[in-house]
């Protein structure tokens, strides 16, 4: 029986058409604020893995991703701070477990993917990232972000309502601390004190990036603040992006920054083969899978999403998925993904952060590195900056 809220077929056919349709591309019009950078950073980045697929091999991806990435001149391991939740809960604590990669890496930088600053005391962050800081040798970088989930601030409830004033203010606190300087704070009795974090670390300044996922203005408040950026395409289209870079760079020279020094990581879930087909046939289930749990998240802001059908849902996330193979990951091989690098590079990337936990099987993931590795290899960066 047909209930009058139910849509017609022609309204069904024409949000569908708006919710699938897929940005067409435009020229890109070059900032002054672009970067004069030649080539690609690949880093690996890690966030999706649902610990009950993994059985005893949790953190196996983890390590020999790891160990292969440093040995293969990648640039960095980023590791998030995820709580209470099966998607991503491996991680729970950059911190523990870039002390792990420290031991058995020489050279990649161990990154926070990020900090999440207001559930966490500024005093901690820098003892224990410093800590890491002496055990890598100096190879410490941290991305921070404000938190958007409010069941996580269980860890510091106090802090939900004004999460973007603790965001800079932490992270200006841990900047301080680490430069060997003293914060005022309170001690158990209420008196303030004056207080300096040990160990002392090895990198007298300490390389921070802002997580992006928003508006403009968080962008522009990122370029003022003079740090570096991590982002992602969940939320955005690449034309988007191009235009919030902008904006970042054009923010970094308002507030006194060198624009082209901010450098700005861009993660993108990624499986590189040397089959198109085969990349295809691997990675179609779990990656669906992945865009079928989230459709309200990359669907955001579209109108009516709720009123689609099963079947129509079902269609969204096919077209998604396409979406993504063709513009939106590093699905493929390393020749058919190479327009997606240039497109990037072109507006203002400097690194592409590649998520590898999404639901392929381990085994397989490990082998494809050799072909993200053929990847990066091609796209090195033949600038004098690292």
């Amino acid at each position: 029986m047909t209930q009058t809220t139910d849509l017609s077929a022609t309204q069904k056919r024409a949000m569908l058409a708006q919710l699938l349709q897929q940005k067409s591309a435009r020229p890109a019009e070059r900032s002054p604020y672009s970067p004069s950078f030649r080539g690609m950073n690949f880093s690996l980045i890690y966030f999706s893995s649902d610990e009950t697929e993994l059985g005893d091999r949790k953190y196996q991806l983890l390590l020999e991703g790891a160990k292969f990435a440093d040995r293969h001149g990648f640039t960095g391991i980023w590791l998030p701070e995820r709580h209470f939740h099966p998607f991503g809960g491996l991680y729970p604590s950059p911190s523990v477990l870039c002390a792990a990669l420290a031991t058995i890496t020489e050279r990649i930088r161990l990154r926070s993917g990020s900090v999440v600053m207001p559930l966490n005391s500024p005093l901690r962050v820098a003892e224990q990232w410093a800590i890491i800081d002496n055990l890598s040798g100096g190879r410490v970088d941290l991305a921070f972000a404000r938190g958007w989930n409010a069941n996580d601030f269980v860890l510091n409830p106090a802090a939900y309502e004004n999460n973007r004033d603790e965001l800079f203010s932490g992270i200006e606190q841990v900047r301080k601390l680490w430069r060997g300087e003293a914060i005022s704070v309170p001690n158990g009795v209420g008196d303030l004190v004056d207080i300096r974090t040990y160990p002392s670390p090895v990198q007298p300044e300490l390389p921070v990036w802002i997580t992006c996922s928003g508006g403009k203005e968080r962008f522009i408040e990122a370029g003022a603040s003079g740090s570096n950026i991590l982002t992602a395409l969940l939320f955005q289209e690449i034309e988007e992006l191009e235009e919030k870079l902008a904006a970042y760079r054009e923010a970094r020279a308002t507030h006194g920054h060198d624009p082209d020094s901010g450098q700005v990581t861009l993660m993108l879930h990624t499986f590189v083969g040397e089959d198109l087909e085969d990349v295809r046939d691997r990675v179609r289930v779990p990656f669906t899978n992945y865009l079928r749990t989230s459709v309200n998240l990359w669907s955001r802001g579209k109108k009516n999403v709720g009123e689609l059908s099963d079947r129509e849902r079902e269609k969204l996330v096919e077209y998604a998925f396409e979406r993504y193979f063709k513009t939106n990951a590093l699905f493929g091989t390393p020749e058919s993904v190479r327009p997606t690098i240039q497109r990037l590079h072109d507006i203002g990337v400097n690194e592409i952060a590649c998520l590898l936990d999404f639901g392929v099987e381990v085994d397989a993931v490990l082998e494809s590195l050799q072909s993200l590795d053929r990847l990066r290899a091609q796209c090195v960066v033949t600038s004098d900056r690292a």
